[in-house]
């Protein structure tokens, strides 16, 4: 049922992290998370009635937000990558997060803080993957598109619409490239990518959902307290943590590839099967 384009991703990173892990390559995870003002516990014994109440007082709303950048291995935090800021309030905090931010995070506090050769794990948020060339599409003006074909040595016919224009350039064999892959690859890095839809292999979600609940424990819904709380929660967690969410992830990964192949194994079968009968 799944999309052969997903499928194809999952095997290809489940094949090349296999491959890593082998090697003697420093496997770097990184991701952003976000934690509100008003996080808590889900589910807590709250008494708003009496004037002697006890218990969490939770103000509505979820407050002002916190992101959270970083990234580790399985040794640990990588030194100096925290990268803490209060966002605006106009919701989803991937809009407070931006290529710029992040281009300037990656060069300044992550490169200089890893070690050689390093292998760097990273989703495919719209602020991790800006394209080092534009690519195409239908939305181009047609004098962008006739540009951009002369550039690549294309000499279209004078009579091609616009249409006609976009589908050459579609033909023509464009290898993507990243800007912060290239930047990683001038540093002596290779970035990873994760396939579309499995968050679950970037083990660093593990560590965020013990970074929270440290958090929901002891939160006082103060952003000043929270800022410090953030910190003390990224503090406590342990080169023994990561080491923990490093088994768990290979496990995952491990078994998704067994499945994989035993997949595909079965779609052989059914194909013989169905020639001799």
């Amino acid at each position: 049922m799944e999309r052969n384009d997903v499928v194809a991703a999952r095997t290809k990173f489940l094949r090349e992290i296999k491959q890593v892990r082998q090697s003697s390559h420093n496997i770097v995870y990184l991701d952003e998370t976000w934690v509100n003002q008003n996080y808590t516990v889900g589910k807590c014994w709250t008494d708003t009635t009496s004037p002697q109440a006890t218990g969490v007082r939770q103000p509505t709303g979820k407050g002002s937000r916190l992101i959270i950048l970083h990234a580790g291995t399985k040794n640990g935090f990588v030194d100096n990558a925290e990268l803490v800021f209060q966002a605006k309030n106009d919701g989803d905090y991937h809009n407070q997060m931006n290529s710029t931010l992040f281009e300037e995070w990656f060069r300044n506090q992550l490169l200089p803080n890893i070690s050689p050769n390093s292998v760097i794990v990273m989703d495919n948020a719209s602020y991790h993957s800006v394209k080092l060339e534009k690519i195409p599409t239908s939305s181009w003006r047609k004098s962008d598109l006739w540009d951009w074909l002369i550039k690549k040595g294309v000499q279209p016919q004078d009579n091609l619409s616009k249409a006609e224009l976009h589908e050459l350039a579609k033909k023509l064999d464009i290898t993507t490239t990243y800007v912060i892959d290239k930047i990683a690859e001038e540093a002596g890095h290779w970035v990873l990518r994760l396939p579309p839809y499995h968050c679950q292999y970037n083990l660093i979600e593990l560590i965020w959902a013990q970074v929270k609940t440290h958090i929901a424990k002891k939160n006082t819904f103060k952003m000043a307290n929270l800022k410090v709380l953030v910190k003390e929660a990224l503090s406590l967690i342990t080169p023994q943590s990561w080491m923990e969410v490093v088994r768990h992830a290979k496990q995952v990964q491990d078994e998704d590839a067994q499945q994989d192949i035993a997949a595909e194994h079965f779609v052989v079968i059914r194909r013989q099967y169905n020639r001799k009968f």
